[in-house]
């Protein structure tokens, strides 16, 4: 899975957002403020990943339980495909 073509991610005084351009700003209109951790999941899914290696990645850079990590990321991933954010 990756975020959809037209999904951008920028970084404004600190805070990290996600917005919808082009073909990808018909099917969401809005704006997603990100937390880091939220940021770096989008960065990582601008490539092709799997939730098992999204998993990896931030097994690797966080110092948290996998079960957390796991649970976190399945959520954001559920979201992203309720907005129609991400292609598997």
């Amino acid at each position: 899975m990756k975020l959809k073509d037209g999904i951008v991610t920028n970084s404004i005084d600190g805070e990290s957002f996600a917005v919808a351009t082009g073909k990808a700003a018909k099917s969401f209109n809005g704006l997603i403020k990100n937390n880091p951790t939220a940021a770096y999941i989008f960065e990582l899914l601008k490539t092709e990943q799997t939730e098992d290696s999204i998993v990896a990645a931030m097994l690797k850079k966080y110092d948290a339980d996998e079960a957390v990590i796991r649970a976190d990321v399945q959520e954001l991933i559920t979201l992203l495909k309720s907005k129609n954010l991400i292609e598997d």
